[in-house]
């Protein structure tokens, strides 16, 4: 913990008001004896030497001068107005030995008996930076095993471009969500500050291109980001900002991917990029998500090492931890990374052995041979424990050193007698702490409970304000204190007057000297630290401090509430839904009956919060159980039980995916606000189609400054309106309510241009053009409605950017524009999904920037299926069930085309994907998948006229099942090409006149900017005119043809073309070597392309026709 507080404190009585104020009336007149032992000096500083009281010169540091220490004659003169002052170089140790033994230096011993766990480690930074492959390495071992000197030895071997970095979870705060991850990445963030404003400069680029203007929750988490950011609070290409009714809607996919974002950045800057994370056995569920989130994420190719270490003796078979790692172990494959495990087992005798000849020489062998059996017995081989017991041994005058010789002896007989066996290093420890002064032992306490590491400003306050209730004399100031506890290796010092325990032991046998009294400990101390800190700092430390005041509120203090609905707030904000809930529910039970009336906004908010995170983490019964305490209660205005009700329509059809029911739950409510849908429920779809006609005339006729000039809404219930009116939007089309659907589209659309922008408008606007061209075909019309609501995303933060950008395109201006486009719009539509938490389209922009507009535009098979293992992966960890379906759908489509040993290419089942494995029929997106895959495999492998059979058969199935969508092209654009095949062999009239109409479609769109159309239709032209017989005119357009698509590189068409145009050259022109020549084009088209079996199929033919 490290904080500044309030105000410059005064000296002694100044402080004892402070306190006052801080701590209630009956606590501040109440001394707390029993918290430390009451056998010791009260004198701070008389010196501690060892499990036996022996009094020895006593020191004081004088308040004038800090750091200068006296002797008792020092004190008589100063009491007599003599002071005489000899300052120390360094402060005198409390531990002490008893008589004047020269100090041990167990450093001298270096890392003993690690040798195998060392070169572990080795191999893993040398494999690191040889495939820049990512390392996991997770190290456990008992407390006190050397975990963590053993990890914090890679530091020495980073190369000097590389950085090491130590993030530690605390036993105190284990609720606290991203401690120490948080942590080391706040260390990574001073490490950039300290190499200079260029390379800050090159990195807040680097951050905004990934992030945006905007870190968001980042900024809460690690408050040394904002000196990096330079977060902004407006930029000149948006007008505002546009508030979301659900701000926890896509929050995990947010976090995901900021911190991959971030772990992207910093491991390219510094290479390699080693996170140490400490103690993870008392990490929280959001932190060991967010080390899943960086190891998995295989988008960072920059060498990136995690190193977690964890107590064994803390970790078993139901602990997160350990299904954490289980986990992990299961997809090491899947994205990528490198997986090691390591165990630091205890010492061995001979490894004691190797210690003590280091630390204590001594002339007889068989001593050494002699304390390191004992030790070892008594210790069990735990390292941590071995050096404790030599130091008490050195303390305690059990042993003598030779000034002759320099070397040490011992008595292993006395030893034996005064020892006893234990393997708990706490209790020696304790007894230990129980033998320093009582001021000591008290400022001890106070430090425990405050973490692994404080500030000297924290423990100045709690110890101004608390220490005096827990010692009988004056409190000394804690700058002399520490300098003492820090020569005594209890506490380690590091920059800006942090502190920190030097082993968790300490700080474990410190906090167990409270005892019974520890739950008033942690109130009292939390209770100051909430009400004494500066407002900025008791934000930065909320969960400590809550997490302090709840362990301590034993008797349900009620006046608690507010500072856990204030975690709660904060834990929701940075998408740590367990921690929001646990927190809410806290805050919950020390509700009043009363609170409803008298305290009615804490009271609902909690609630609120309850109901949300419980739904995120699909606690749905939960949920449900906290929404209908406030949705059962006849006190609460319809705004104030808005939020509650919109979570049950959310829970409804995100959750337990009952569109149905979603639907007819938002209907009734937006009834309920005065938004009726419509009057006769049968009537619906005449009346929405007739609204859908009204809405397109209004909209066309808004000049385009009404919509440049248009503001956001500030209509809080309205803003409610928009978010049902999607759900209901959404629920339609999965219901298949086209009525609704259109309806709820339309009621957007008005909203908007009444009252002005929310959320939703950009998504509107965008589906209205969708409709104008697929109902009307209206596609000027679509072109301008898609431009407003790009235009909307560019002047507003806060909109649906990734389902407008994928909406407008992929179902619009696809098929007006060229599709070459695709790529960038693609790559912004993820960029913008990512960052606003919408896995939804992220996911479909992913699969038309990986598969879609590849296939479409024939890049290579190989390189399409190289990216489809890794987009699967993703939509897997995420569970997108309709994206994991659509990706097996064309994985396995391609893996037919490509792969050699496919024995039936054209039949659409194999490793990847199977019917009899997928039971998704009632999908209309995996159907109209499903018809175009099928579709495809017939039409490449086997002949036209099989093809056109089931062109006949199918008909425009697709286009009926997901209309819009730019795949209908190509799918079209086949079913016509094997229709006209099929008409020119076989004469017949059925399949002249289906592709006709294909035909006529793909004229009336050429005649805007889509390229690939546009050669669609002149190759369709040609084929209706050889049908024709009107062989000059269709040579023409062949040509034509061929040389549209060879300036766009397709090459499955470029084969095809080739392919049609040699058939149609042997067949009508009789040109035989021409037509050689244009089917050895197509076969090296093909083979290029991948179509491993169209390539044999054509080989035959070839070799037939030379024969």
């Amino acid at each position: 913990m490290s904080f500044e507080v309030q105000s410059e404190r005064k000296e002694d009585d100044a402080s004892s008001g402070r306190s006052d104020a801080l701590l209630s009336a009956d606590q501040s007149s109440n001394k707390q004896e029993s918290h430390v032992s009451n056998d010791q000096p009260s004198d701070a500083h008389s010196s501690y030497t060892g499990f036996s009281k022996q009094t020895t010169v006593t020191v004081l540091t004088s308040r004038t001068s800090p750091g200068c220490f006296r002797s008792q004659g020092d004190i008589q003169s100063k009491r007599r107005n003599k002071p005489k002052v000899a300052p120390r170089t360094t402060p005198r140790k409390f531990n002490k030995p008893k008589s004047s033994l020269p100090p041990l230096d167990f450093g001298s011993a270096g890392l003993v008996g690690r040798d195998k766990e060392l070169a572990t480690l080795k191999s893993c930074s040398d494999r690191l930076m040889k495939d820049r492959k990512k390392e996991l390495i997770l190290v456990g071992g008992q407390s006190g095993s050397g975990k963590s000197s053993i990890i914090r030895s890679m530091e020495n071997d980073i190369p000097v471009e590389g950085l090491f970095v130590e993030g530690k979870f605390d036993m105190n705060t284990s609720n606290e969500p991203y401690s120490g991850v948080a942590t080391a990445f706040g260390v990574i963030c001073q490490k950039i500050k300290e190499a200079g404003p260029e390379t800050v400069a090159d990195l807040r680029q680097d951050l905004r291109n990934e992030l945006g203007d905007k870190p968001g929750m980042l900024v809460h988490l690690i408050p040394d980001i904002q000196d990096i950011m330079v977060v902004e609070t407006s930029d000149d290409s948006t007008d505002g900002s546009i508030d979301r009714v659900d701000e926890t809607e896509g929050g995990v996919d947010r976090l995901r991917f900021a911190f991959r974002a971030l772990a992207r950045v910093f491991s390219a800057f510094f290479s390699p990029l080693v996170l140490f994370l400490d103690d993870l056995q008392w990490a929280d569920v959001s932190s060991l998500l967010v080390l899943e989130y960086l190891v998995s994420d295989s988008e960072n190719e920059n060498p990136l090492m995690i190193i977690g270490s964890y107590r064994t003796e803390e970790v078993n078979e139901n602990s997160l931890l350990h299904n954490k790692i289980v986990g992990l172990r299961e997809k090491t494959d899947k994205f990528h990374f490198h997986m090691t495990e390591l165990m630091i087992e205890s010492f061995s005798i001979n490894s004691i052995e190797t210690v003590i000849t280091a630390v204590l020489p001594s002339l007889r062998a068989d001593h050494i041979v002699g304390l390191a059996a004992l030790c070892h017995k008594r210790t069990l081989g735990n390292p941590f424990f071995t050096i404790e017991f030599l130091k008490m041994l050195h303390i305690e005058g059990m042993m003598a050193f030779d000034e002759t010789t320099k070397t040490w002896s011992w008595n292993l007989s006395e030893i034996k007698k005064e020892t006893m066996s234990t393997a708990n290093v706490v209790v020696m420890l304790e007894e230990s702490l129980r033998k320093l002064p009582e001021q000591v032992q008290a400022l001890l306490q106070c430090a425990a409970h405050l973490g692994s590491t404080f500030s000297e400003p924290t423990i100045d306050l709690v110890w101004s304000v608390y220490g005096r209730r827990l010692v009988e004399t004056k409190t000394e100031p804690v700058s002399s204190l520490l300098p003492l506890l820090v020569a005594d290796d209890i506490f380690e010092k590091s920059e800006n007057q942090q502190y920190r325990w030097a082993h968790d032991k300490l700080q474990e046998a410190a906090l167990s000297l409270s005892g019974e009294l520890r739950d008033t400990f942690c109130l009292d101390i939390g209770k100051i630290l909430y009400y004494g800190l500066a407002e900025e700092h008791v934000e930065q430390d909320l969960f400590t401090i809550v997490d302090l005041i709840n362990n301590g509120n034993a008797s349900k203090r009620p006046e608690f509430a507010a500072a856990n609905l204030r975690a709660a707030e904060k834990a929701r904000g940075t998408s740590a839904f367990q921690a929001a809930s646990e927190y809410a529910s806290e805050g919950i039970s020390l509700l009043q009956d009363t609170d409803w009336v008298q305290n009615k906004t804490v009271t609902l908010n909690l609630y609120t919060i309850a109901a949300e995170a419980e739904l995120t983490l699909g606690n749905v019964a939960a949920a449900e159980r906290y929404r209908e305490a406030v949705l059962s209660r006849s006190d609460l205005s319809t705004i104030e039980m808005l939020p509650l009700q919109v979570g049950k329509a959310k829970a409804l059809g995100d959750v337990e995916v009952k569109p149905k029911e979603a639907l007819e739950y938002c209907l009734s409510l937006l009834k309920n606000h005065g938004c009726r849908m419509t009057w006769v429920r049968p009537l619906a779809l005449p009346q929405a189609v007739a609204s859908f006609i009204r809405a397109v005339k209004k909209a066309k006729a808004k000049p385009q400054k009404f919509y440049e000039e248009m503001k956001p809404s500030d209509d809080k219930q309205l803003k409610y309106i928009g978010y049902l009116l999607s759900k209901a939007a959404y629920n339609a089309y999965m219901a298949g309510d086209d009525a609704m659907y259109l309806l709820s589209t339309v009621k957007l659309v008005d909203i908007t241009m009444e009252y002005g922008v929310n959320e939703f408008s950009a998504t509107a606007f965008a589906f209205l053009g969708v409709i104008s061209s697929t109902v009307l075909q209206d596609y000027e019309a679509m072109e301008r409605f898609v431009n407003i609501s790009l235009g909307m995303l560019k002047k507003f933060r806060g909109m649906h950017a990734a389902e407008s950008i994928f909406v407008g395109h992929q179902l619009g201006l696809y098929w007006v524009k060229p599709l070459e486009m695709g790529r960038v719009v693609a790559e912004k539509a993820i960029l913008e999904g990512r960052r606003e938490g919408d896995f939804v389209y992220t996911s479909w922009s992913m699969l038309q920037h990986v598969v879609y507009l590849p296939y479409i535009t024939g890049r290579p098979i190989h390189k399409i299926l190289e990216g489809c293992p890794d987009i699967l992966a993703e939509f897997e960890e995420t569970k997108a069930g309709a994206h994991i379906l659509s990706t097996k759908n064309y994985y396995q489509m391609l893996l037919n085309l490509s792969d050699p040993l496919c024995e039936n290419p054209s039949v659409h089942v194999g490793k990847i994907y199977s019917d009899t494995k997928e039971d998704h029929r009632g999908n209309p997106v995996h159907l109209a998948d499903k018809v175009i895959a099928e579709g495809e495999l017939v039409f490449w492998n086997e002949d036209y006229e099989v093809s056109a059979k089931r062109a006949l058969t199918v008909g425009e199935a697709h286009a009926k099942t997901n209309p819009g969508v730019y795949l209908n092209q190509i799918e079209s654009f086949h079913r016509a090409v094997a229709l006209y095949a099929a008409a020119i062999k076989t004469k017949k009239g059925k399949y002249k006149r289906a592709a006709n109409k294909i035909r006529k479609r793909m004229a009336s769109l050429a005649r805007y900017d889509n390229t690939t159309i546009q050669y669609y239709d002149l190759f369709l032209t040609a084929e209706h005119l050889a049908s024709g017989k009107k062989p000059r005119e269709a040579r023409t357009k062949y040509e034509q043809s061929l040389e549209a698509v060879g300036k766009l590189g397709h090459l499955h068409h470029l084969g095809l073309l080739n392919e049609r145009y040699s058939d149609f050259l042997q067949r009508q022109l009789s040109l035989e070597k021409e037509s050689r020549y244009r089917l050895e084009q197509a076969i090296g088209y093909y083979r290029e392309w991948g179509a491993v079996h169209k390539v044999k199929s054509l080989e035959s033919r070839l070799k037939l026709s030379k024969s």
